[in-house]
């Protein structure tokens, strides 16, 4: 191979390699996290049957045994086919609220609501789960284009 060749290879190496790494860190500037954060009063209007005024409700899992309630302020859209609307005036509502409640039964670890907010520290809604964690993606059009339980259940502060 021609010494001309090696030299040419190695500056497209030198260039691509960058262009990479800036490509895929520019793209991960472009999400926007939110976060959970508990909230004693969503607690207690979720253990009420409160409904809670300009929130669309939904409901993740199946109806026989949900894993979490999220509801979703008026002017945010949550864009996932892994959450089901639910009429918080129906009968529905109530028994996916008491199924919740019973995921803590017999453990530490009760269901707790939470202020769910986006990447500005905006309220975006409120979460209700025994699940205290979730990653949390709010485009800056108001699209939750990821709402998901994680796995691994945070204990947190319940006095509050």
């Amino acid at each position: 191979m021609s010494k001309f060749m090696l030299n040419k290879e190695r500056l497209l190496a030198a260039i691509i390699a960058p262009s990479i790494v800036i490509m895929v860190l520019g793209a991960c500037s472009t999400v926007n996290y939110g976060q959970l954060k508990p909230d004693h009063e969503v607690t207690q209007a979720f253990k009420n049957y409160q409904i809670l005024p300009n929130l669309k409700y939904y409901y993740r899992g199946t109806s026989s045994s949900p894993i979490a309630i999220a509801g979703i302020k008026e002017n945010y859209e949550l864009d996932s086919n892994l959450w089901v609307k639910i009429d918080p005036d129906s009968n529905e509502f109530q028994a996916l609220i008491e199924k919740v409640s019973l995921q803590g039964s017999g453990s530490v670890v009760n269901p707790w609501g939470f202020i769910i907010l986006d990447p500005s520290g905006r309220e975006a809604g409120v979460w209700y789960s025994a699940i205290r964690a979730a990653a949390v993606v709010i485009k800056d059009d108001g699209r939750i284009v990821n709402l998901s339980p994680l796995p691994t259940v945070a204990i947190g502060d319940q006095r509050r």
